[in-house]
């Protein structure tokens, strides 16, 4: 019964928040890195120097991370926890090991 709701739990985060990916090594990395140099040129475009701009870059990769990835999203119902939070909270509160190996969202009516 808890497994059930966890799992019901996390598969309306996943309709509702649309992670692309589960964690951040399944990120392609010519992805990361596009994202990486599109947030350091934009720092320096505002006048940043490059120091602090690859400052600047961490900083959004972070929120970068936070918003592709399932694992590492504010979990839509409680946004003080995190789907990995969650995780664990279930893991223990089951006394089982959960694993989230992959996903699939579908999306209706949208080309």
């Amino acid at each position: 019964e808890a497994f059930q709701t966890f799992a019901h739990e996390v598969a309306l985060h996943i309709a509702m928040a649309n992670p692309r990916y589960l964690d951040v090594a399944d990120i392609p990395p010519a992805e990361v890195e596009a994202a990486q140099a599109g947030f350091r040129d934009q720092a320096v475009a505002d006048g940043k120097p490059a120091a602090i701009a690859e400052k600047v870059a961490e900083g959004r990769m972070e929120k970068f991370y936070q918003e592709m990835c399932l694992l590492r999203q504010p979990f839509v119902k409680d946004e003080e926890k995190t789907i990995r939070q969650l995780l664990t909270d279930a893991i223990a509160a089951i006394g089982e090991n959960i694993v989230i190996r992959r996903f699939i969202r579908y999306e209706l009516g949208n080309q």
